[in-house]
């Protein structure tokens, strides 16, 4: 009895040891992954903060499709990305047909003159608009921990990523289609809006920052490989 009680002693001893070896390092592995996966600290709060924000932007989006159709007009969000942060209102034109000028892909790349011109139809266009009232005892602002750094339309060339950024609705029901890109200091994430489709879509990317010196060359290289896959 006692040499059985040995022997299987020993092999538990055995079994134990092994046992410890292989488990070991797949607990460790598993733990690895279970830590990269889950968020921890300052990270998960600043992945809620950029989710909460995209929300917020995507029943503005819903809100101002749902006013085009309602008032019988233009409506459009309109985007302030020299703001910090950046802030964003809806407002509505005039009855009646409304022409909107084509937006150039650079403004720098035009002369003084064409760009005086161009500042001229966008301050005129803007006077004719008017914020829906919902919106103006509200400040509509994304949090401290995201910003908006481009807007991409259908109605412009290449991603705005400074002064006013414009999404125009339709009483058609119909609107720009579009790109949205938001950032923190871990993620880069896009709102894409369909022309003609009540949904959107929300894309999450999450930086590798060891491989670049500058956290912003890394966000842009993002927006343009994603800028370019839209291919609008």
């Amino acid at each position: 009895m006692q040499t059985l009680i040995q022997k299987t002693s020993n092999q538990s001893l055995l079994g134990q040891h092994g046992f410890s070896l292989i488990e070991i390092m797949v607990a460790l592995v598993l733990a690895a992954l279970v830590f990269l996966a889950v968020p921890s600290g300052d990270n998960a709060q600043k992945h809620r903060a950029l989710q909460t924000d995209m929300d917020n932007l995507d029943r503005s989006i819903r809100f101002a499709a749902n006013e085009a159709v309602l008032r019988n007009t233009v409506v459009r969000l309109r985007i302030s990305l020299d703001e910090s942060p950046v802030q964003y209102t809806v407002e509505y034109g005039p009855a009646g047909n409304l022409p909107l000028p084509d937006m150039p892909e650079n403004l720098d790349s035009l002369s003084l003159a064409q760009q005086k011109a161009m500042q001229d139809k966008t301050t005129a266009l803007s006077r004719q608009f008017t914020k829906v009232s919902e919106f103006e005892d509200i400040k509509r602002q994304v949090s401290d921990d995201v910003t908006i750094f481009g807007v991409a339309t259908n109605a412009q060339k290449g991603i705005m990523k400074d002064g006013e950024a414009n999404i125009y609705f339709y009483p058609t029901g119909e609107k720009d289609a579009a790109l949205i890109f938001f950032s923190t200091t871990e993620e880069v994430a896009h709102l894409e809006i369909e022309p003609f489709l009540q949904e959107t879509r929300k894309v999450f990317f999450t930086l590798d920052t060891s491989r670049v010196a500058k956290l912003e060359d890394l966000i842009q290289t993002r927006m343009s490989e994603v800028y370019q896959e839209w291919g609008h």
